[in-house]
């Protein structure tokens, strides 16, 4: 979700579709996913600064706050249960086509940007 910070405007719209065919992952990951969701990206961030080290799995749920500072975060998964979706901290959505319409229509613009592969690919923005 941060390798496209980059192309997303303020307040913008990112929209993960993904198997999450391992389910929620590690319980340190899930451990992470729980307090951010009980303690708030500000309060969260103050837990990671009063440490020495990070937990394992962390990193990725600091990522998710990166993403989080410049806009919303959905996530569209066939492979999590309800539960587990009340346990993260982004927008579950039940359909991509959906949430991109609404993205558009809320942003007041029809420019989207598709990004196969995800983590592999990296688009930068440049100005015509």
């Amino acid at each position: 979700m941060v390798g496209v910070l980059d192309i997303v405007a303020p307040g913008g719209d990112i929209i993960i579709a993904s198997a999450c065919s391992e389910g929620m992952g590690s319980v340190e990951f899930v451990t992470a996913q729980k307090s951010l969701w009980r303690l708030g990206p500000d309060g969260f961030t103050e837990m990671l600064k009063g440490r020495e080290k990070a937990e394992i799995d962390e990193w990725q749920t600091e990522m998710l706050m990166k993403a989080l500072r410049v806009g919303n975060v959905h996530l569209y998964t066939e492979g999590l249960s309800s539960s587990d979706l009340e346990d993260i901290y982004v927008k579950p959505i039940p359909s991509i086509k959906a949430a991109i319409l609404e993205s558009v229509k809320r942003q007041g613009d029809n420019r989207i940007a598709v990004v196969p592969e995800g983590p592999y690919v990296v688009p930068l923005y440049k100005p015509l």
